[in-house]
C-alpha cells in the first residue's frame, strides 16, 4: 500500500473517531437535559412542559442510534458493501424522522385530553427557568453537531444539529407562552401550547424522514453536480471531445462518480490513462469525501465529431466550428436534470 493510500486510511479512522466522539457528547447531554425537563414536569404539572420533555426521549433514543450507526459507519469497506457502511447513518436519521413523528402525535393527542379538564399548575417560575436553561444548552449542542457535521461531511450529525436547533426555537416559544400563563392565568394557554408545537414537532419528523429518503434512493445532489461539472469545464483541454452520462452518488463518506469520456480514436491505452488520470486528480481536488470511487468509461470519438473537436488531426473529415457546450444538462442528460431542477422547485 503507498504512503497516500496510508495517509487517506489515517485521515478517515481519525475523521469516524472524531465524529463519534461528538456524538457521544451530545447523546451524554442528552440525557441530562432530559433529566431537567422531567424536573421541571414533575413541579409545575404542565403538559406543555411535558411534550418538550417527551420530544427529549426522542433525542435520547436516536443520539444512542446515531452512536452505533457511526460505529458502523467507521468499518471499512468489504466484498459484501464495496461502497462502505456509510448510509446507515441515513437509515438512522429516517428512524429518527418516524420517532419524531411519533412524538409530535403523542404530544397532541395529550393535550387534547388536558384541554377539556386543565390540570393545576404550580411552581410555574421554577419550571420556566430551567426550561430556558434547557433551551440554551440545546441551541449550543446544535450549532456544534452542525458545525462538526459540515466538517465531517456527516448528515447523521447535520440532521441531529437542525433537530436540536429547532427544540431550542420550540421551548422557547413554550417559555413564552408560559410567562402568558403565569401572568394571566389562561389554564388553555398550556394545551394550545402543547398542540402547537406537537404539529411543529409532527413537521419536523416529516422534513428529516424526507431528506434521508431522498438519500437513500440516490436523488441526484444537483448543486453537488453542477460544482462538479464546472470544475471538469474548467480544466478542460483539446484531448477531451465530449464528457457525458455523468452520475455522482454518495454513500456517507464515500462517493461515486461515474462518467464517460470521449477521446481521440487513435489514442493508445498510455495516452487515454494519461486523460483519464488528470481528470480523477481533478475530480477528487473538488469533492469533500475522504474516499472517492471514480470509474470513467473512454470512447473513441467518430467523423461526425470532428466540428467540435479542436485537435490537429489527420484523419479530420470537417473544420473545427464551435466547442460542445458542456452544461449539466447536457453531461448528465436531459430528462435527470430536469426532474432534479424540479423536484427542488417543489421542496
Amino acid at each position: 500500500m503507498s504512503k497516500h493510500n496510508n495517509s487517506q486510511t489515517s485521515e478517515m479512522v481519525n475523521n469516524s473517531e472524531a465524529k463519534i466522539g461528538v456524538q457521544r457528547t451530545i447523546f451524554l447531554s442528552g440525557i441530562i437535559l432530559f433529566i431537567i425537563k422531567v424536573i421541571a414536569f414533575v413541579l409545575t404539572n404542565s403538559v406543555g412542559i411535558l411534550s418538550d420533555a417527551l420530544e427529549s426521549t426522542v433525542n435520547i433514543i436516536t443520539g444512542y442510534l446515531t452512536l452505533k450507526a457511526l460505529h458502523f459507519a467507521a468499518k471499512p469497506r468489504d466484498e459484501d458493501h464495496p461502497y462502505g457502511h456509510g448510509k446507515v447513518e441515513l437509515l438512522t436519521a429516517s428512524v429518527e424522522g418516524i420517532l419524531i413523528g411519533i412524538a409530535g402525535i403523542m404530544i397532541i393527542t395529550e393535550a387534547i385530553k388536558r384541554l377539556g379538564t386543565p390540570p393545576v399548575i404550580s411552581k410555574l417560575d421554577t419550571g420556566i427557568i430551567l426550561m430556558v436553561l434547557t433551551a440554551v444548552a440545546n441551541y449550543l449542542l446544535g450549532m456544534y453537531s452542525i458545525r462538526k457535521g459540515k466538517k465531517m461531511h456527516s448528515i447523521g450529525l447535520i440532521s441531529g444539529g437542525k433537530h436540536l436547533m429547532s427544540d431550542t426555537y420550540t421551548t422557547m416559544a413554550l417559555v413564552g407562552g408560559l410567562l402568558i400563563y403565569y401572568f394571566t392565568g389562561y389554564q388553555w394557554v398550556d394545551s394550545v401550547l402543547a398542540i402547537t408545537f406537537g404539529t411543529i414537532i409532527l413537521y419536523t419528523g416529516y422534513e428529516v424522514l424526507k431528506s434521508t429518503v431522498n438519500g437513500l434512493m440516490d436523488e441526484a445532489d444537483i448543486n453537488a453536480i453542477n460544482g462538479l461539472v464546472d470544475a471538469i469545464r474548467d480544466e478542460r483541454t483539446h484531448q477531451w471531445v465530449n464528457i457525458h452520462k455523468l452520475t455522482y452518488l454518495k454513500f456517507g463518506n464515500v462517493s461515486h462518480v461515474d462518467f464517460h469520456l470521449t477521446l481521440p480514436f487513435y489514442f493508445d491505452m498510455n495516452a487515454a490513462a494519461t486523460e483519464i488520470n488528470r481528470l480523477k486528480g481533478i475530480i477528487r481536488s473538488n469533492l469533500p469525501e475522504e474516499d472517492v470511487d471514480i470509474s470513467i468509461q473512454s470512447e473513441p470519438c467518430t467523423t461526425n465529431m470532428c466540428y467540435q473537436c479542436q485537435m490537429e488531426c489527420a484523419f479530420r473529415k470537417s473544420e473545427f466550428i464551435d466547442l460542445r457546450s458542456w452544461t449539466t444538462e447536457e453531461i448528465i442528460g436531459k430528462n435527470i436534470y430536469r426532474q432534479s431542477i424540479n423536484k427542488q422547485l417543489n421542496a
